[in-house]
């Protein structure tokens, strides 16, 4: 390589990595697309393996309608809202090993704060779930035969 081939080689070296130094000021790693993703916030798992690692076991009829996940934190935080046939959430909460909770449960404001962020009315007879294992806390609502379901850890 020539003396002047060399030289422009290093000097649009700093160019190429100027995004990179500027995501590294920052402090924040570069945004990461996944289908079902909320708009706007940096998810850095799909939906999926977001659910297995969260030991969540949504059931195969259940559409994602947005989740928010981001495995590089030490809690590992996830919000998700599935829809799922009303029929699917006992094996939901069951396989998830989740256990009726009241409204009053301290792992529960959580997520009323976020299932509310999300749609949902606030409807006190809706059922809500704990696992104290992972300290996951669920919400579902009722809409005819569909449900709409709140995980959030």
């Amino acid at each position: 390589m020539s003396t002047r081939a060399i030289r422009r080689t290093a000097a649009g070296l700093p160019l190429g990595l100027l995004p990179l130094l500027v995501v590294a000021a920052r402090g924040e790693e570069p945004e990461k697309h996944f289908p079902g993703a909320f708009p706007g916030t940096h998810t850095d798992v799909s939906a999926d393996q977001a659910f297995r690692d969260h030991d969540l076991r949504v059931p195969a009829s259940a559409e994602a309608v947005g989740y928010w996940a981001w495995s590089e934190d030490d809690t590992y935080p996830l919000a998700a809202v599935p829809r799922m046939p009303c029929s699917a959430v006992p094996d939901f909460v069951s396989g998830s090993g989740l256990r009726p909770a009241s409204p009053d449960e301290g792992g529960v404001s959580g997520v009323r704060v976020f299932a509310k962020d999300h749609g949902w009315a606030g409807d006190e007879p809706d059922p809500r779930y704990l696992r104290d294992r992972g300290h996951a806390g669920v919400i579902s609502h009722r809409t005819g035969t569909e449900c709409a379901v709140y995980p959030h850890t």
